[in-house]
């Protein structure tokens, strides 16, 4: 039973309808018929209201229990439903969620529902006299670029080529990537922070990359926590004048994928539990 079919089973059970769960959500009712009859998927927010509602877990709700999980290939689903250009599925719901909270965290403006619709008509849903920094649009739209050269390059040795080219992506287009002191796609030219602590000198950078490379690619088995210090690792670098943490996500999610560890989504909401948890990484680990 996939999840579409298990929300209009709880939903029922629970003598609600279809109008009542998209008030819950805070979604058209229209929604609630397409969750149900799988053309879309809800994000993670709405899977989790869902199962509060419901009153069960969020596993019993995801799990299909016709589906072994441990046997599904995730990056070969990836791809093969990046290729089908489907609504509805993994890959469709990975690019909206990954593109809005990453992005969200960076400071953009827009919201899932607007992100959602630059990705399906390639236009912008704007909403009375609301304001849209251009740049924010460009980076959503250079996103969804960005996860599909990550899934097609997921197994591929991690280098520099592939950091720069992530950079690159995504910024190609703004209104950075017009000053030529921001170095779009290579590294930074002028010192920068994160957090009001110093990060590595621009002279340093290549060097400093070169050695965290070096450390991580001579691992035998990656694991989450080699990602987790090799994110903050390279936060603390911080080897582009801005964008960082919008491409060193994208390699954690490419890791995962090649390393056959589940991959994820900081959301916008945990944002100061991440940006904490890389402030204080250095000191808990000891």
């Amino acid at each position: 039973m996939n999840i579409g079919n298990k929300i209009k089973k709880y939903r029922e059970q629970n003598k609600l309808t279809q109008k009542d769960i998209a008030e819950i959500l805070k979604v058209e009712p229209g929604t609630i018929s397409k969750y149900e009859s799988g053309t879309i998927e809800p994000n993670i927010e709405s899977i989790k209201k869902l199962a509060e509602t419901f009153n069960i877990t969020i596993d019993e709700l995801l799990k299909d229990d016709e589906i072994d999980i441990s046997k599904i290939n995730l990056l070969q689903v990836l791809k093969e439903q990046k290729d089908m250009k489907l609504k509805g599925n993994l890959y469709y719901a990975t690019q909206i969620s990954f593109a809005y909270n990453t992005n969200h965290i960076e400071g953009s403006q827009l919201t899932e529902e607007q992100t959602r619709y630059i990705y399906e008509t390639n236009t912008i849903l704007f909403e009375k006299d609301t304001i849209i920094n251009v740049d924010d649009i460009q980076e959503t739209i250079n996103h969804f670029k960005l996860v599909d050269y990550m899934i097609d390059n997921a197994t591929q040795k991690l280098t520099e080529e592939i950091i720069k080219k992530f950079h690159k992506i995504l910024k190609t287009g703004t209104s950075d990537s017009k000053k030529d002191w921001f170095n779009v796609g290579e590294y930074k030219k002028l010192a920068n922070e994160v957090g009001n602590v110093k990060t590595s000198s621009p002279r340093n950078v290549e060097r400093d990359i070169k050695k965290l490379l070096d450390w991580y690619n001579l691992l035998e088995k990656i694991t989450i926590n080699d990602l987790i210090e090799f994110h903050y690792k390279f936060e603390s670098i911080h080897p582009f004048q801005d964008g960082n943490g919008r491409v060193g996500r994208a390699i954690m999610f490419k890791e995962c994928l090649k390393n056959n560890i589940i991959p994820f989504i900081i959301m916008d909401k945990d944002k100061l539990f991440y940006y904490r948890g890389l402030k204080e990484y250095k000191e808990e680990k000891g």
